[in-house]
């Protein structure tokens, strides 16, 4: 069964939510990016995210949830960068705000 993004986006949260200690947790779903294959999800401490203090940045790959069966994977950023099948769209829904 397919995953929405929706419910991509849930597999990602609950996975690293609950264990989350750098900073504040930071799910930012103003675009959906994604290809055939996977979600890709911006994920990280949100006085990184937001603030752009970098002493939160995290070293490591970009969470991905494959479609077909809604497995969580990772990639590293600068293969999704490079890879021209991706695409980013605004997301009508997003729960992210900056406030």
């Amino acid at each position: 069964m397919a995953v929405t993004y929706e419910q991509a986006r849930e597999i990602v949260r609950e996975h690293f939510e609950p264990g989350w200690s750098m900073g504040t947790f930071c799910l930012d779903d103003r675009l959906i990016t994604e290809n055939d294959e996977f979600y890709v999800f911006n994920v990280g401490a949100r006085e990184f995210i937001v603030d752009n203090d970098s002493s939160y940045a995290a070293p490591g790959g970009v969470p991905i949830v494959f479609k077909e069966d809604g497995r969580l994977g990772g990639r590293p950023s600068v293969l999704l960068v490079q890879d021209p099948s991706i695409r980013t769209t605004p997301n009508p829904n997003p729960t992210f705000t900056l406030t």
